[in-house]
């Protein structure tokens, strides 16, 4: 080449000569995305609006072929006629032998008599004429020290230029940046590509058609107005693909407040798009199946928050789904109902598996239903815990059902034990409470009396006031003698006007009697019945345990044999089986 890497010429100095330090070695930089290698000659004015330099040169000539904005305003040329009218020299060793070829070196240029270091990456590129060219693509880096040049602030804002550029080069999504009139003054790669031409001096009226373009320069005016703006808008791309674009706009100002301008970043959110709608159908699919579920659907988050439900759930609280969604338990349900939710659902995740239960639910009508609930953890693919979902089924029916038949379980076990009359138990429950209360006597060593009791004149009532008085008269008596019991003492009808009553834990035989005596008083009180007063009167046989029978029966027989004795005494009077004289003595 001509000129040596480090000429110190303004507009001189090889555009694509190495530094001696780095003469011939290849070093590896973080450059920005290369140029596409199908790209050709024809295709770099696409390149132009590049902040990074780029220029093609011809070795074989030593002469420039192209170069973008940036690398005339890097060499100082004041068009790109004058660029290409510069003597470069020869090309300088290590440089691609063909085509697709590339190798990158820190270099240091002197395009106006000062050092500019830059990474520099030389790919090979055929010329029209079929010979080989020589692409050069320059980031900016430090500049390096040079004895004769001190460093600039110039320098300085180059490298800092060179490195933003490099930057917004390697994005994905567009960048630009407009003028206060529209213009387009500096765009990325990805720009160069959507615009499908070189847009820098150009407005969106030159490039885009007129409803796009008067869209995109009413957000340009938004931006400027308050400082920021976002759009989204269908583009059919240069190759065919109609794109959905995202663009956020601000206002570009100087230090000193001065607006220059808007800068963009627009980005296709085609796939992004295509995405949600396919969520939202999905979740639109997922509502509409668990809508159709009678049963109650809902799931919550590890904080107890409601994230999703279905109509039969919203119906159990009274208000619409969508003011439901977001809310904790305690903002649904009353403060009790809220908090054995919240236990309820820290034993799921303490035990990490499903849990059932049933509670009861207050309806917004003041109502109540019962439900079943199912709760179980849940988790997503990388085993993470994401909450809990439910399924809460109406059970009021079956649990009105079952409690029907609870009371028709405990009616038919009541008729089958008590007397339909009176109430009181029958011979058949006698029985097995006199059998319990002789264990009793038997474990505790206390006496047990039984008291046999046979209406006196019930017969001449019953006859001469008919049946149903007769029945009214036995249902008085019988609750006479029940009220001089205690709690604990059992009253049972044995036979027509028979009543027998067990004493548990007596002290001794004058306490049996005593109780007898009021029985005896009691019954004897004239009884109101239907206008018409009958009077009855008590005969009552008392037997003790063990002394007069050891099991039920015995005892029972023995208090009935006294009753008859109470009879022969002249009635209304009580009898104990051991004052009976001539007993046998079995």
């Amino acid at each position: 080449m001509g000129h040596q890497a480090n000429q110190n010429q303004s507009g001189a100095g090889a555009p694509g000569g190495e530094s001696r330090a780095s003469a011939g070695r290849a070093v590896t930089a973080p450059m920005a995305a290369p140029v596409a290698p199908s790209m050709t000659v024809a295709d770099l004015p696409l390149l132009d609006g590049l902040w990074a330099p780029v220029w093609l040169y011809d070795g074989g000539r030593g002469r420039m072929v192209w170069g973008n904005r940036a690398a005339l305003e890097l060499w100082n040329a004041a068009s790109l006629a004058d660029f290409q009218a510069r003597d470069f020299g020869s090309q300088p060793e290590g440089a691609p032998q063909a085509e697709g070829e590339s190798a990158t070196g820190r270099w240091t240029f002197y395009p106006k008599g000062r050092p500019v270091t830059a990474w520099v990456r030389r790919s090979g590129m055929a010329l029209p004429d079929g010979r080989l060219g020589i692409l050069h693509e320059a980031q900016l880096a430090t500049p390096s020290v040079d004895p004769d040049h001190g460093g600039t602030d110039t320098e300085a804002l180059d490298r800092e230029r060179a490195m933003l550029q490099s930057l917004i080069d390697s994005m994905p999504d567009i960048v630009f940046f407009k003028d206060v009139n529209g213009t387009y003054l500096k765009v990325n790669r990805a720009m160069l590509d959507y615009a499908g031409r070189p847009p820098l001096g150009l407005t969106d009226h030159r490039l885009f058609d007129a409803e796009t373009a008067a869209r995109r320069r009413r957000t340009d005016q938004i931006a400027m107005q308050k400082g920021f703006s976002r759009s989204e808008e269908w583009f059919v791309h240069p190759d065919g693909r109609r794109v959905l674009m995202e663009t956020a706009k601000a206002v570009c100002l100087d230090r000193s407040g001065k607006m220059l301008g808007v800068v963009g970043i627009a980005r296709d959110i085609t796939e992004r798009r295509q995405t949600e709608k396919q969520l939202l159908r999905q979740h639109a699919l997922l509502q509409g199946i668990i809508d159709t579920i009678p049963d109650a659907v809902f799931f919550k988050d590890r904080d107890g928050v409601l994230r999703k439900a279905n109509r039969a759930f919203a119906s159990w609280s009274g208000r619409p789904l969508e003011q439901l969604v977001g809310l904790g338990s305690h903002e649904i349900w009353p403060p009790g109902m809220a908090e054995g939710i919240r236990a309820g659902d820290a034993l799921v995740y303490a035990e990490d598996q499903p849990r059932r239960n049933e509670e009861s639910i207050p309806l917004p009508d003041g109502g109540q239903i019962w439900v079943e609930i199912l709760k179980a953890p849940i988790r997503d693919a990388g085993n993470e815990l994401l909450g809990l979902v439910g399924i809460g089924r109406d059970i009021t029916l079956r649990k009105a059902a079952e409690e029907d038949l609870r009371r028709s379980e405990a009616e038919k076990d009541h008729l089958a034990n008590h007397d339909a009359l009176t109430g009181l138990p029958n011979r058949r429950l006698l029985f097995d409470r006199l059998d319990v209360a002789l264990a009793r006597s038997r474990r505790s060593g206390r006496p047990l009396a039984l008291l046999f009791i046979d209406l006196d004149g019930f017969k001449a009532v019953n006859d001469r006031m008919g049946h149903d008085c007769g029945d009214e008269v036995l249902r008085i008596a019988a609750a006479r003698i029940a009220d001089c019991l205690r709690r604990s003492d059992t009253v049972a009808r044995v036979g027509g006007d028979e009543f027998t009553v067990v004493l548990e834990d007596v002290t001794s035989a004058a306490d049996a009697g005593s109780v007898a005596a009021k029985i005896v008083e009691a019954v004897a009180l004239p009884i109101p019945v239907q206008g018409m007063t009958a009077v009855i009167g008590a005969s009552i046989g008392i037997a003790l345990s063990p002394a007069d029978g050891a099991d039920a029966r015995g005892l029972l027989v023995a208090a009935d044999g006294a009753m008859y004795r109470a009879k022969q005494a002249g009635r209304g009077t009580h009898v104990f089986y051991k004052d009976i004289p001539h007993r046998n003595p079995d």
